[in-house]
């Protein structure tokens, strides 16, 4: 059977973080184990490109959205190639395939009736691109994030979900497995005993015009979670391949944060249903990183943990082992840097990397790097050998059964039980004396740690690819891959295991590393770049079929007059802002919005939901740069 694994698809407001390599490991690791038990397997990730928020920022940042958006990708695709997520899809939402393909879905839903125009009044969390009930709302504020939203008032386009709430409902029923795990399930039928209320699908495009233009009326654009659910279809030829299409989406699992449950597990399943589509098999729910004590990580708390600086510090196996290790698929988990020091200290330095030097290094001295023979019959031969062989052979199918269930924590604790078990076979048969008496007895132990060490290498392959790889050198990249006790060929010759796993020395790292990264510092050289220069507002006036943005005249002094495009009709009329003396970014690369081109950034400062422009005074000339 085929099967395809996703990750939610991260928005492009800002730079990927601990969540978002979780994630793709997580997913990545899923499609490793089943491409290793045989399975034709696809992963997809990428990115949601269209929306509010990411509108903001590009106007914030005064470029076109797309341009904001591509210089972005290499953020997400650096992550995932730091992570060694090995992906076969990256998904853009600003692909002409993807708006095509959505079209067509809002226009055949739209024909039967499921998707109509009504006028809404109701509050918009701009950060969780959502709409929320007054009921919804905690202490007044998003039920997700905690942020203040904003009543929006107008007519629009609305998928009725409420029609097959009570299919899915059933489906749920008779579907106990659906979501993983199944404590979320209950949460889902808790939202739809409530009742589903008709789901907004689009904004005017007057007020928000990044995103896809609905096809049976071009002053709208869809709503964000309508076009970006539907790249898990239309990644795998939806609407285009369709042999492609239906013999993977059969075997689809999402990979989802638990925030995002109401959109996945509510707003997805329905409109399937009203495409006439088979829901995914399955949906997988993880949890959230927090700090030390169960905080959440937030940058004020210092308390934000950088990926990639890990990573560049410690490697990317050591990395995917904690995340993987630490968490317990579908809680929260605790990042911290003492955890992560331990865990790699003692499961990956003292148990693994310990057993593959024990082990290898015993054949290189003993036996020139041969391996030797194993006991025609290690019941006889040796009461230790027996009972090691007997118990790897009963874990084996154990693990792969929690890999299915999804139960990947147990699946690393039965693998690390093999290791450690393997490690006492050691200590209480002690090859190193029985050399002495009997070295084909030494052989006989000598062999069965060598296939423990194979085995267990080739389980935490998925987990450790990088390291897997150095792992295939020692056994000159001669290692059989079954998972069948035995498979090591006696007389191949092994080198000695280098340090793989190289032990962190606490009393050389500082007490307490601070573990929050700010990823934009940028040197003198890249400042002195920059030319922010004095300003004089001279016109100002709406730009038509906006809201948000104003048309100014800003004159830089001798003789230079800029056209520049800024975001801040929210919180000034044209007439509050001319003549006021202010900065400009004035050597910013020319950017197009709403097909006017804007010649530099009117600098503003934003605090909750006021902005103001910077204004300086008037005494000073214009045109002077400001250093």
């Amino acid at each position: 059977m085929k099967k395809y694994f996703t990750t939610a698809i991260s928005y492009v407001n800002g730079k990927p973080h601990l969540g978002h390599a979780y994630e793709a490991i997580l997913t990545d690791v899923f499609t490793r184990y089943n491409k290793l038990f045989g399975h034709d397997c696809l992963m997809l990730t990428g990115v949601d490109e269209h929306g509010q928020k990411v509108y903001d920022v590009a106007v914030e940042k005064n470029m076109d959205p797309l341009e904001y958006c591509d210089s972005l990708i290499p953020d997400f695709t650096n992550l995932l190639k730091a992570s060694d997520v090995d992906y076969d899809i990256f998904f853009r939402t600003t692909t002409d395939s993807h708006k095509k393909n959505v079209q067509a879905i809002l226009q055949k839903l739209y024909d039967k009736g499921d998707i109509y125009k009504d006028y809404y009044e109701g509050n918009y969390c701009t950060p969780c691109e959502t709409f929320y009930t007054e009921k919804d709302l905690q202490e007044g504020k998003c039920p997700e994030c905690g942020r203040e939203t904003t009543i929006i008032k107008e007519e629009n386009y609305f998928f009725n979900m409420a029609k097959y709430a009570d299919k899915y409902e059933e489906f749920l029923n008779t579907h106990d497995d659906f979501i993983f795990p199944k404590f979320r399930k209950n949460e889902v039928l808790g939202i739809l005993k409530k009742g589903l209320r008709p789901l907004c699908i689009s904004r005017k495009k007057e007020k928000m015009p990044w995103g896809i233009e609905i096809p049976f009326d071009k002053d709208f654009v869809t709503y964000v979670w309508f076009d970006a659910l539907t790249n898990y279809i239309n990644g795998i030829g939806y609407l285009t391949d369709d042999e492609k299409f239906n013999s993977y989406w059969s075997g689809a699992v999402h990979n989802i944060g638990k925030d995002i449950l109401l959109h996945h597990c509510v707003y997805w399943p329905t409109m399937l249903m009203g495409m006439g589509l088979d829901l995914p098999k399955k949906i997988v729910v993880h949890g959230f990183w927090m700090g030390e004590g169960g905080k959440k990580m937030s940058k004020s708390l210092g308390n934000v943990i950088d990926p990639i600086g890990l990573i560049d510090k410690y490697g990317s196996s050591s990395f995917r082992f904690y995340v993987l290790r630490e968490m317990s698929l579908g809680h929260d988990g605790v990042f911290t840097k003492e955890f992560f020091i331990n865990r790699h200290n003692n499961e990956l330095a003292n148990d693994f990397g310990n057993l593959l030097n024990r082990a290898t290094h015993m054949v290189v001295n003993n036996f020139d790097g041969i391996i030797p023979e194993p006991a025609k019959d290690p019941t006889k031969e040796t009461l230790f050998c027996g009972v090691l062989k007997s118990n790897v052979e009963i874990m084996l199918p154990q693990i792969k059964q929690y890999i299915y269930d999804f139960e990947l924590n147990k699946a690393l604790d039965g693998i690390m039980k093999i290791i450690r078990d393997t490690n006492k076979y050691m200590e209480d048969t002690a090859p190193w004396k029985i050399i002495l008496k009997d070295k084909k007895l030494c052989g006989y132990v000598l062999y069965n740690a060598l296939e423990c060490v194979r085995i267990c290498s080739i389980l935490l392959s998925p987990v450790i690819p990088k390291k897997f790889e150095e792992i295939k050198d020692i056994f000159n990249g001669e290692m059989p891959t079954e998972l069948v006790f035995g498979k090591l060929e006696p007389g191949k010759k092994i080198n000695k295991a280098v340090s793989l796993f190289p032990k962190i020395d606490k009393e050389k790292e500082p007490v307490k590393i601070k573990e929050v990264v700010q990823d934009n510092l940028i040197g003198i050289e890249d400042f002195g770049k920059v030319e922010i220069k004095t300003g004089k507002i001279i016109k100002a006036e709406n730009v038509e079929d906006s809201n948000r943005l104003l048309l100014t005249e800003v004159d830089l002094g001798n003789g230079d007059v800029r056209q520049i495009v800024a975001g801040i009709a929210k919180f000034y009329q044209p007439e509050d802002i001319l003549n006021k003396h202010i900065l400009v970014a004035s050597n910013l690369k020319p950017a197009t919005i709403m097909g006017i081109e804007s010649q530099g950034m009117l600098l503003s400062i934003k605090k909750g939901k006021k902005l103001r422009l910077v204004e300086i005074d008037e005494e000073l000339p214009l045109g002077k740069k400001l250093v």
